[in-house]
């Protein structure tokens, strides 16, 4: 209620669709808190419909948890009336706020890479072929992804998940390849960073792309930082050049991008709570320049048919330098990021095995510099730390 309560939702989820909006909800199906009516009846009463869904080693008060985190029991997914009101039931948890009045588009699965597992009990692929049925029975077109910091792709084999927050296939790389930065560096501000080679770098995306249906990896939830990270000016040490280039990166690269709030106007923090901080409100604290780059990459992919339903193609990735094509049934566009810190960098990038002919004139979208294939290959001169995107 101090949200607004349920009507609140409603006309938040009316208000979105209006404007061609659509309304995730996250859930927990890993562990429910202390206080929530299912843990505090089966701590009341061993003969409780819901003590099943806990594991209590010694009752009420020494019980299963998320982590040895006492305030978060976890939820023992053995039981069979669990997954009934988890996502069974026609009035099922999952099943619930995606119909009306509430109607949403798609739920994420908090600490989905712990769910359903516990010890003996290892359903996380039974339970998550149930929750796709329950969500997809319910709202065809209902989005459902899933937290997961490691190797998510067996969840994503076309039977469970749309997604995955695709940390290890796309946003922890990017880290390695932008600045040497790794999940946990925060903890040791004197470890030495080493950047990632560019052909470790995109070998390492690819072997996650081809783990995993096409149709899936267009579906990928793909981010630069989350309230469970560093924020992405902070892993870029504040170097607003490299961080625009992993936001063009993020924009061209195949894949759903989800922009952290605050990202956008500037806002930095290490982890939780620095990155977690109230979104400043006072436009005069916004970096506009920053907000402009955003909008501009973000207006282009909203038009762009090639990155909203195209082809991928690595092309080149040699020292700094990582060039993709993405294409569709009418456009082709050349993706080329430069990571190089220096002022000038000149480059000889070969594109013939991309279907590009000599002659072939290409315009840059935003510049409107023109460069002519020649050889088989394009030269450019790429800003420092910077991205272009060529079409033609």
């Amino acid at each position: 209620p101090h949200l607004g309560g349920e009507q609140a939702l409603i006309n938040l989820r009316q208000a979105m669709h209006q404007r061609g909006m659509r309304l995730i909800l996250d859930v927990t199906p890993n562990h429910t808190g202390d206080k929530h009516k299912w843990f505090l009846a089966a701590q009341a009463d061993k003969n409780a419909e819901t003590y099943e869904f806990y594991t209590f080693h010694e009752h009420p008060h020494d019980y299963h948890s998320w982590l040895g985190v006492k305030s978060l029991p976890k939820l023992n997914y053995k039981s069979e009336k669990l997954r009934q009101w988890m996502y069974e039931n026609d009035d099922s948890v999952l099943r619930y706020w995606l119909k009306e009045p509430y109607k949403i588009d798609g739920w994420r699965l908090d600490v989905l890479n712990m769910t359903a597992r516990q010890g003996g009990v290892q359903f996380s692929h039974k339970v998550g072929r149930g929750m796709r049925r329950a969500v997809k029975e319910t709202n065809p077109e209902a989005y459902l992804f899933g937290e997961h910091f490691f190797d998510g792709t067996p969840h994503l084999q076309g039977d469970e998940l749309d997604a995955t927050m695709n940390y290890q296939g796309f946003n922890i790389p990017l880290w390695h390849w932008l600045s040497g930065y790794y999940l946990g560096q925060d903890s040791a501000p004197n470890r030495p960073r080493y950047r990632s080679p560019t052909p470790v770098f995109v070998e390492q995306l690819a072997q996650f792309r081809a783990s995993v249906p096409w149709v899936i990896a267009q579906q990928q939830f793909h981010q630069l930082g989350s309230h469970d990270t560093t924020r992405i000016l902070n892993i870029v040490e504040h170097d607003k050049d490299l961080m625009k280039l992993g936001v063009a990166l993020l924009l061209t690269y195949p894949g759903v991008p989800c922009i952290y709030y605050g990202d956008e106007i500037g806002l930095d923090g290490e982890r939780d709570p620095n990155n977690r901080k109230t979104m400043p409100w006072d436009e005069k604290k916004w970096d506009k320049d920053l907000l402009a780059y955003h909008k501009r990459w973000i207006a282009f992919r909203k038009t762009a048919p090639a990155l909203l339903y195209g082809g991928y193609q690595d092309i080149h990735a040699q020292g700094d330098v990582w060039a993709f094509l993405r294409q569709s049934s009418d456009q082709r566009l050349l993706v080329i990021g430069n990571r190089a810190k220096s002022a000038v960098n000149v480059h000889h990038i070969p594109v013939w095995h991309g279907g590009y002919a000599d002659g072939t004139v290409l315009t840059e979208v935003f510049t409107g510099q023109t460069v002519t294939v020649g050889q088989g290959e394009i030269v450019v001169n790429l800003p420092r730390a910077s991205a272009l995107i060529f079409e033609g």
